[in-house]
């Protein structure tokens, strides 16, 4: 196994819990929904690590690329929110 697979599920870990805090010391919502995708991110890296399947190969990859392009469309459209709403106050 390649030391830097340990690391990232490691960091995606890290990641998840650091944000989960944040959201709760915040009060912020979306916070909780980044949170779910680093959860998302630490257990795809670790089944592909320690579990050795093939993650992001065939139906898998194309399952992860989907996820991955909501979440970028949901941050985007939540940044463009939050902008718009901060506009008008």
């Amino acid at each position: 196994m390649d030391f830097m697979q340990h690391i990232y599920v490691i960091l995606w870990g890290v990641a998840a819990l650091l944000t989960f805090a944040a959201g709760i010391k915040q009060k912020e919502p979306f916070a909780f929904v980044v949170s779910v995708f680093f959860v998302f991110m630490t257990v795809w890296y670790a089944l592909r690590t320690y579990g050795g399947y093939p993650m992001f190969d065939g139906e898998l990859g194309v399952i992860f690329k989907i996820v991955m392009v909501a979440f970028l469309v949901l941050l985007a459209g939540y940044m463009v929110f939050a902008r718009l709403r901060s506009k008008r106050k």
